[in-house]
């Protein structure tokens, strides 16, 4: 039974280690304006985007599984140059805000894991006018993995 528990320590460990360290504000792009500095928002993204597919991992656990959801005629992603992205899947409305940290890298709200109170950076893997698809890094945690990729188009 000890050599069970080894194992699940140096994993907890390892864990902890990777999620405890601290996001440096060079990460973040922002421009200034002659007032104040506000985050960069990527407008050629922005319009109405039709879901094609939002992929991810829900439960914990044992129970933890992958969810592949097809996108249904009125679901959409809309994303707006204000840093705000509203949802629908089927019946379920959203709204998250998110800013851009690089050319290819988005941080959004609720999107992927969490760690110490800040959202990951997810991944634009596909951007062109009529394609869309982010990608939130890959998490394995002891209640599961965590994981979204969803693909959109115009």
């Amino acid at each position: 039974m000890k050599n069970i528990y080894t194992p699940i320590f140096i994993i907890g460990i390892l864990l902890s280690l990777y999620s405890c360290h601290k996001t440096d504000s060079a990460d973040f792009i922002s421009t200034t304006s002659t007032t104040s500095n506000s985050a960069v928002y990527n407008t050629a993204m922005v319009g109405k985007w039709n879901i094609v597919s939002d992929s991810t991992y829900v439960g914990a656990g044992s129970g933890n599984h992958a969810v592949d959801y097809a996108g249904t005629a009125g679901d959409y992603f809309i994303i707006l140059a204000n840093g705000t992205i509203y949802t629908k899947e089927g019946s379920q409305l959203d709204t998250l805000s998110y800013h851009m940290s690089s050319d290819t890298g988005i941080v959004i709200s609720s999107f992927g894991v969490i760690l110490n109170g800040v959202p990951q950076v997810s991944k634009i893997i596909t951007y062109t006018s009529t394609s869309l698809v982010i990608a939130s890094p890959e998490s394995l945690t002891p209640g599961g993995i965590f994981w979204r990729k969803v693909t959109l188009s115009k």
